[in-house]
């Protein structure tokens, strides 16, 4: 059996941790914005352009309202699907 392995400090331990664990890390909330912000302007051009596939209505004045509308709209989507 491996022996544990000694770090000098907690604070390497823990690095050593969080990066063997990386996939279990939730995504920062930075990220999570500046994705909602993008899919929020692409959705803004595509309504625009008349070629969006969803409903016009999900666009809202701010990406986390459309993020929410969005949401919903899948939600709904998806349990109506599994009812049938």
């Amino acid at each position: 059996m491996p022996q544990a392995k000694v770090y000098a400090t907690n604070a390497e331990r823990q690095a050593s941790y969080r990066a063997r664990h990386r996939d279990r890390e939730p995504a920062r909330q930075s990220v999570l914005a500046n994705r909602a912000l993008t899919l929020h302007e692409w959705m803004s051009r595509a309504v625009q352009e008349g070629r969006s596939p969803w409903p016009a209505e999900l666009l809202a004045t701010r990406a986390d309202e459309t993020m929410l509308k969005l949401i919903r709209y899948l939600r709904t989507s998806v349990e109506g699907e599994e009812e049938s």
